[in-house]
């Protein structure tokens, strides 16, 4: 997965160097990626549906044990990805309802992160990941994904809700809740061009306050091989994205706090890259209510 992700993020760090991850390459016409309805694409007819993990998932050790797993679901380094924290156990924790990870920075570097851009390993942080896996095909064509969040964001901070393919199939990618470095969340689908080149389409949500709660959703829909997505922010349609080549590919579902690297501003290699800034004190990012539905056809 790592190989993937360096040029992911790669693409994320030229966009913020042009002024505010503005990138954004369509795969559908334009029209149709936005809309402020709160509507949806229609039920199927003959099909019902069923939760994959219920919002009480967090109300509880055991019923967080029945449905998650701690760090990242990728085989070998599950404690580190492509920013600059080593993710703990320690970090994570559930009281009333709420997930909580914790960031914390280090007096020193823990080490390199052994996944490419591998940033210096500044802080401590926490990572989860759901045991059972998101797949779109005949047998389950649409997948509801959703969660309540509050999360500090600014220089170093990269906190993220996200789907992303079981390796070596990436993408699929769907960022539902992403800032990096800034208060602008990222409505991200990542795809593949014919000849092997990135694709991302982006829509930014912007002007909300991330430290409160808002609700994030997005809504999967099998349309041939392609898996349409409709992203949701506080129960308002932001954007419609296509999956090209998505159905029948298997997916891990993540909620982590990373911290440094792209969010940093800086980057590998480049001045200061060895300092990883961000927060010189604790960051939080918080869950509730999270909830993964599906439809089961007749």
């Amino acid at each position: 997965m790592s190989g993937q992700e360096v040029s992911r993020r790669r693409l994320l760090a030229s966009a913020a160097a042009v002024g505010g991850l503005s990138l954004g390459l369509s795969l559908i016409p334009t029209g149709a990626q936005a809309t402020s309805s709160a509507g949806g694409r229609p039920r199927r007819a003959g099909a019902s549906w069923e939760d994959v993990i219920k919002k009480s998932s967090f109300s509880s050790s055991s019923a967080f044990n029945q449905n998650w797993n701690h760090l990242y679901p990728w085989d070998g380094d599950a404690d580190t990805h492509n920013g600059a924290a080593r993710m703990h156990s320690s970090q994570i924790s559930l009281a009333q309802g709420v997930l909580t990870l914790k960031a914390t920075r280090l007096a020193e570097p823990d080490g390199d992160s052994p996944h490419a851009p591998n940033a210096p390993l500044w802080y401590r942080s926490g990572a989860i990941h759901a045991k059972k896996q998101i797949l779109v095909n005949d047998r389950f064509p649409e997948y509801d994904i959703e969660g309540e969040f509050r999360t500090q964001t600014g220089k170093g901070i990269w906190p993220a809700f996200w789907t992303t393919g079981i390796w070596p199939d990436w993408p699929p990618e769907s960022d539902i809740l992403e800032y990096v470095g800034n208060s602008t969340n990222l409505f991200n689908t990542w795809n593949r061009s014919a000849d092997d080149n990135e694709l991302v389409e982006r829509k930014r949500i912007s002007g909300q306050k991330p430290d409160a709660w808002h609700r994030y959703r997005v809504r999967m829909s099998k349309r041939g091989n392609d898996v349409m997505l409709d992203y949701y922010f506080d129960g308002v349609r932001k954007a419609t994205h296509r999956g090209v080549g998505w159905a029948g590919v298997p997916q891990w579902l993540i909620i982590n706090l990373q911290m440094g690297s792209w969010a940093s501003g800086i980057a590998p290699g480049g001045p200061g890259w060895d300092k990883q800034p961000g927060p010189a004190g604790s960051t939080y990012l918080r869950a509730r209510n999270v909830r993964v539905g599906r439809m089961r056809a007749r």
